[in-house]
This record gives structure tokens, sequence and C-alpha cells, in this order.
């Protein structure tokens, strides 16, 4: 949002999502991690051997994908961008299109950051004892109140703590966890990010207030990236930290 206002700002905003360190450690493998520690924790159920379509191949998503690959699931991704799909193609996984990904789901995870992934429209498609979880940033990829007041519906139970389901007029099951909220920072044990990605992404905002206090950084950079320096000297502090000293023990 604030991109297209950057001529007009006059002073230092630097953009800490955009650092690869903010993208990769905590974006892609803390948010892969705890999303899929979030599932197994509120569902009790078992990853091996199910099917899983993850909506959306940005760094969370490829996180969240590879994350339920390693725990034994076979994982599709539904991606619009082209780029992304042919990423993820690559990367090993199924990349079918949105209609027969869905049908096939034993998970669906939404992971895209937009609004009305999956929506009422899309009952007809999902199985029975299907489970919908969203981690994405806000409670509005996954659209709950319309499919609540869907006339699909017949009943909806809170069956768990942290699950929601809503039973169809087929006498299918919906199972929906967090209310569509962030699955990992929602429900009965909230569990958020790993301790290490979180320090790296302190320190990341640290040493930016850092540049903008000290004057290295000023009103002409103005929505830019995280300054390279910063970047290599939080890796090479992170590393110093947590893998050279287990390397001495």
């Amino acid at each position: 949002r604030l991109r297209p206002l950057a001529g007009q700002l006059a002073r230092p905003v630097l953009v800490i999502n955009d650092s690869p360190i903010k993208q990769f450690a905590e974006n892609e493998h803390a948010v892969g991690q705890s999303t899929l520690e979030s599932y197994l924790r509120i569902t009790n159920r078992m990853t091996n051997g199910r099917r899983v379509t993850v909506f959306g191949y940005g760094a969370c998503g490829q996180g969240v994908a590879a994350s339920f690959r390693a725990a034994h699931a076979l994982v599709s991704v539904v991606e619009v961008d082209p780029v992304a799909r042919l990423r993820a193609s690559l990367d090993g996984f199924a990349v079918p299109d949105r209609a027969a990904a869905l049908r096939r789901a034993d998970v669906v995870v939404t992971v895209t950051g937009r609004a009305a992934v999956v929506t009422e429209a899309d009952l007809d498609l999902l199985r029975d004892d299907v489970v919908l979880l969203n981690a994405g940033h806000f409670p509005r990829e996954i659209t709950v109140d319309a499919i609540a007041a869907s006339a699909q519906v017949a009943s909806r139970a809170e069956t768990g703590a942290g699950i929601t389901t809503f039973r169809l007029a087929d006498g299918r099951r919906i199972r929906l966890l967090t209310e569509g909220h962030m699955v990992n920072l929602s429900g009965p044990r909230p569990l958020g990010n790993s301790i290490e990605s979180m320090d790296l992404g302190f320190a990341l905002q640290s040493r930016c207030l850092e540049a903008v206090a000290r004057g290295v950084v000023g009103p002409d950079h103005a929505v830019v990236p995280v300054p390279r320096s910063i970047d290599e000297d939080v890796a090479a502090s992170y590393l110093d930290v947590y893998c050279r000293t287990r390397l001495e023990e």
C-alpha cells in the first residue's frame, strides 16, 4: 500500500518483508512448520497419505507445501500465476486445475493473501470430511459466513477445540479450523512461529531502526528493501549464535 506513495513520503521506509531472510526464514520455513504443527495439534489426525491442496505458492505457500510433503502427505498446489505454478511443478508438486484439486483434497490450506479463495460456491466440489484451514494473514481467504449461510448447510457445530463442522444436506461434513483465522496463531493452543525465526525478524527490525536513527538511510530511502549489509550482518550473527556454538558442543 505504501509503494504508490513512495515519492510523497519523504521519510525512510525499509520493507522488512522484502528481506530474503524474512522471506525464507519466517515466511517459508517458520510458517510452513507452524501451520503443519497446528493442523496436527488441532485435528489429532495423521498426514501420511492424505491428499493436501495448498492454494498459493509464494514464500509461505512454498513452506506449507514442503512441510506437508515432509510429513508424507500427497501435496498439490493451486496457483494463478503461471510462473509460480511452474516453480511448484519443478519443485515436484502436482499442479492440477482448481476444481480437480478441490475434489481430491482431504485437506485444503489457503495461503494466498487474497480474499474469497475458497467460497460457498465450492461446496459441491468438496469431499466428505475435508479439513479447511487458512494460513494467510487475514481471515478472509475462506468465506466462512457465506458458507455458514449457504442453503446446502444443514447444521453447524463445534466438534472439537478449534474445529467447526458444517454438515451438508447430502450428509457430507466440512471441517473448518479456527473459524478461518490464521491457523498457527489461533485455536486452543496457538503456536506461532519458532523463536529462532522471530529472533531473525526482530533483529532485522532493530538494525533497520538503528540505520534510520544513525542517518545511514534517509528520506530518499522511501519504501525500499532492507540494505544488503543489514541482511548480511543479521545472517552472520545468527550463524554465530545458533550454529557455531552447537558445532563447538
